[in-house]
């Protein structure tokens, strides 16, 4: 994707936030630099030790070493305020480096505050924010533990924070602009319809289960490039569901009969429909779901929104 050649990015530090944020930029078509102080050899050396979403994060990301940022169009950097003292990376310091460039930093609770150098994690961060309640479903026993889901929540929300906010930034022509992300911060406005209610008076949403849920097959299913989620929740739309893939023999098997047994034998459930699924694209799955009135869509990537029907007719990115 090509929206954003020309544009530079220097992606400074080991951050996976920031990471995700120059992955995002990359991928619209912006040169992103990875500046780090290691040498080369100690860089490769790092790399091969990297889990495999760092690894694939920085794919494609030039390495500078002790590298200029004074061609940065946007500098991203993560950490405390201690941590990017040690570092040599504070505002400030970037600042000496490039007096024009959009600088957007982020850490567990901002630079600034009570909390700005208290040490965080991404499930420390689930919690702190609030939405550990909110995300984790409800129950039939309010003694039992929100439940920390897996995935990098706040690596992931953070980083596209802050490509959000550094693009808006640059698009005002804002000079020297400043943008100062705190990864509890964006984790919270998740949450907004529960924050409206606090600060309206209202009742939040309880914990205790008031009713079976969705009590549904819901899934995302691999698709032959890529997946699609679908939702048959009630009856008809199991039933729906099965004739849109063709009315397979094992769909009217007696482990799959009722709800209860599709809960119960799930795993080869999920086995048998994703055997089918991966003979089709995700768009053609989400199709014939949604013709037959399941709740279907496919998981596009970004760069994929721009061949949408429906937003290229809106001129969305106009």
């Amino acid at each position: 994707m090509s929206l954003l050649v020309g544009f530079k990015v220097a992606q400074v530090g080991p951050g996976l936030a920031a990471a995700v944020c120059g992955r995002l930029m990359a991928d619209f078509g912006a040169e992103v630099t990875f500046v780090d102080t290691q040498s080369t050899a100690a860089h490769e050396a790092i790399v091969r030790s990297l889990e495999p979403l760092k690894a694939f994060l920085d794919q494609g990301k030039q390495p500078e070493y002790q590298a200029e940022l004074v061609e940065a169009d946007l500098i991203v950097c993560e950490g405390s305020p201690n941590t990017l003292r040690e570092r040599g990376q504070t505002l400030e310091q970037l600042r000496a480096q490039n007096p024009r460039a959009t600088i957007a930093l982020i850490s567990p609770y901002g630079q600034t505050g009570s909390m700005a150098n208290v040490p965080a994690s991404d499930l420390t961060l689930f919690f702190s924010s609030g939405i550990s309640q909110f995300l984790t479903g409800q129950v039939d026993d309010l003694s039992e533990a929100p439940i920390y889901p897996v995935g990098h929540q706040s690596i992931f929300l953070a980083g596209i924070a802050a490509a959000c906010a550094g693009m808006f930034a640059v698009q005002t022509k804002e000079p020297a602009a400043f943008v100062d992300i705190s990864m509890q911060e964006v984790l919270a406005t998740l949450a907004i319809s529960e924050l409206a209610c606090a600060g309206l008076g209202l009742p939040n949403r309880p914990r205790k289960r008031l009713t079976d849920g969705n009590g549904a097959t819901v899934c995302i299913l691999q698709a032959s490039d890529g997946y699609v989620a679908i939702s048959p929740r009630e009856e008809k739309q199991w039933v729906a569901w099965l004739q849109a893939m063709g009315s397979p023999s094992w769909g009217y098997e007696a482990r799959f009969a009722r709800k209860a047994d599709r809960v119960a034998n799930w795993d080869a459930l999920f086995a048998k429909m994703s055997e089918w699924s991966v003979n089709y694209d995700k768009k053609t799955i989400a199709d014939l779901a949604q013709t037959a009135h399941v709740p279907s869509f496919p998981l596009c990537e970004l760069v994929e929104h721009f061949s949408l029907e429906q937003l290229k007719h809106r001129d969305f990115f106009k």
